[in-house]
């Protein structure tokens, strides 16, 4: 399922590990929290897993998931 939200930006993701495959592949895993258009803050955990040709950003998928219960 894909959500869409509107949130206030800018907002500082907190990154608890990174890790390097290669010179392909960086992924990053972490916290962030995001305020809605009412202002109701929601605590998220997220990874990034970016792949690089030639040095550069080719793709980049991103996973988040809410952990307020």
């Amino acid at each position: 399922m894909l959500v869409t939200t509107r949130a206030s930006f800018p907002t500082v993701p907190r990154i608890l590990n990174g890790i390097s495959l290669g010179s392909r592949f960086v992924i990053a895993v972490g916290k962030i929290s995001l305020k809605d258009e009412h202002g109701t803050s929601t605590k998220y955990d997220y990874c990034d897993v970016w792949q690089l040709k030639g040095g550069k950003l080719h793709e980049l998928k991103a996973y988040v998931i809410s952990i307020d219960r």
